[in-house]
């Protein structure tokens, strides 16, 4: 039987791997033939998504480390480079949140958020780039997607530094995709509403948001996506209008 693995053979290094979101993208790939670098604080949860990963025939490599600080990056993605012989996909998944009023926020929070949600972002795919364009050259897929949230398409109370985080993504991940469109890989941005993973608030039923496969489903189709087109921005609502009103009023 014919292979028909979109992503055989290809290396990809997903950031946040360790539950929700990304663990669902880090498993898309596995099951589409793409050998995996796993980066996560949680050590523990990284082996899990690791032994899953694995489980479906490919090659995976966990990296636990603590996003904020950056200066730890280049050796995660040489450590991908020379463990798979390439790196082909980027998934800047990696954030953290915290609601608070911008009269009263902590600053070190907004730091932090800074750190991990932007800078290790730009950070990750300066480094990733020339490896992903080599691979575009030599006839692979490549791409970059970063995972941003509807909060980096609007605006709400108590959100200000995250909101300022993922508002920057969007200027960014539209420069980087200017940067790279002509060397064929894909660059996008993803928003999704209220997601299921595992932090949502009482109110909210893990049923009616939208599922971190959702989310996997869509990171594919970007890397699916036919050499003339690129999806730069793609939102993803819940079709719950339940959920949809709570996400606006908080």
């Amino acid at each position: 039987m014919e292979n028909t693995r979109l992503l055989e053979g290809h290396a990809a290094l997903v950031t946040g791997a360790g539950r929700g979101i990304g663990r669902a993208i880090a498993l898309m790939l596995a099951r589409e033939g793409c050998n995996v670098g796993l980066i996560a604080r949680d050590a523990g949860a990284l082996c899990k998504t690791q032994a899953e990963c694995e489980a479906h025939g490919v090659r995976a490599l966990s990296l636990a480390m603590d996003l904020s600080e950056v200066a730890s990056l280049p050796s995660a993605i040489e450590a991908c480079v020379k463990t798979f012989g390439g790196l082909n996909v980027l998934v800047n998944n990696a954030g953290i949140h915290q609601f608070a009023s911008a009269i009263d926020a902590d600053l070190n929070v907004w730091d932090r958020m800074l750190d991990v949600n932007l800078r290790a972002a730009m950070h990750a795919t300066r480094l990733a780039l020339p490896h992903i364009v080599a691979g575009t050259q030599a006839g692979r897929r490549g791409a970059v997607i970063f995972i941003s949230s509807l909060g980096g398409k609007f605006t709400a109370p108590t959100n200000a530094g995250y909101a300022a985080t993922k508002h920057a993504l969007t200027g960014f991940g539209g420069s980087v995709f200017e940067d790279v469109r002509d060397f064929g890989v894909k660059v996008c941005v993803i928003y999704p509403g209220w997601t299921n993973t595992g932090l949502l608030a009482d109110w909210l039923r893990p049923e009616e948001v939208i599922q971190p496969e959702d989310v996997a489903e869509a990171a594919r189709f970007v890397i699916a996506s036919a050499p003339t087109v690129c999806p730069t921005e793609i939102v993803l609502q819940t079709q719950s209008s339940r959920a949809a009103r709570l996400f606006s009023t908080t």
